[in-house]
């Protein structure tokens, strides 16, 4: 997994980009941005945002994490602390 670095398209990109069989492109924060017209250019808009190169697999381990419910697991200790008299 590489750093978050900033990315700009003439086109809105999309957030998960599958450029070849085991890696991704992720892309977060994703922002239209309106440029004026200057003397030289005609006003245009392009899109802004952070990404990264990420594995397959590790995209897949980070969605796993994040659907880990920590509260089950607070309250499973809670619970264990009441248990045991610590609470």
């Amino acid at each position: 997994m590489k750093a978050w670095k900033e990315e700009r398209s003439a086109e809105r990109p999309s957030e998960l980009q599958l450029i070849s069989p085991e890696t991704y492109i992720q892309r977060r924060n994703i922002e239209e941005e309106h440029h004026e017209a200057t003397e030289d250019m005609e006003a245009y808009t392009d899109y802004v945002c952070e990404s990264r190169i990420i594995t397959v697999s590790e995209y897949e381990m980070l969605k796993s994490i994040e659907e880990i419910d920590s509260s089950e697991a607070i309250d499973a200790y809670t619970e264990e602390l009441i248990e045991e008299g610590v609470l």
